[in-house]
């Protein structure tokens, strides 16, 4: 249960963060761009994995958190001081691929181990 109070948590989270004008976001954080991209997206995908486990990774979280993306991105365009971009969304794919190689590895040594 605490896993998907998180994944919502970090939804919420990043779509405000997302869809803010460019004069309101916060300052004095030096974390690149891309990166923040990756980070954001990589604790969706792990807290969505880990709230729901049975869940098939590429159907449940995978394409739809890609899809947010994409959504995230084609707002901003609208938004002052905001713009679509292309490597937003591989930023945030990075990030979700990341966390699904690193499930796939830990459920093929849980699956050894027992």
């Amino acid at each position: 249960m605490l896993w998907r109070i998180t994944f919502w948590f970090c939804l919420g989270l990043t779509s405000y963060l997302s869809l803010l004008p460019q004069e309101f976001l916060p300052t004095g954080i030096n974390i690149w761009d891309k990166l923040s991209h990756s980070i954001a997206f990589a604790a969706l995908a792990l807290s969505a994995s880990l709230g729901w486990p049975d869940k098939d990774f590429v159907r449940s979280i995978l394409i739809p958190l890609l899809t947010f993306g994409v959504l995230i991105e084609v707002l901003q365009y609208f938004i002052p001081g905001r713009e679509f971009s292309l490597l937003d969304m591989l930023a945030d794919a990075i990030g979700i691929i990341i966390v699904w190689i690193g499930v796939a590895i830990a459920q093929k040594v849980s699956a050894k181990t027992t």
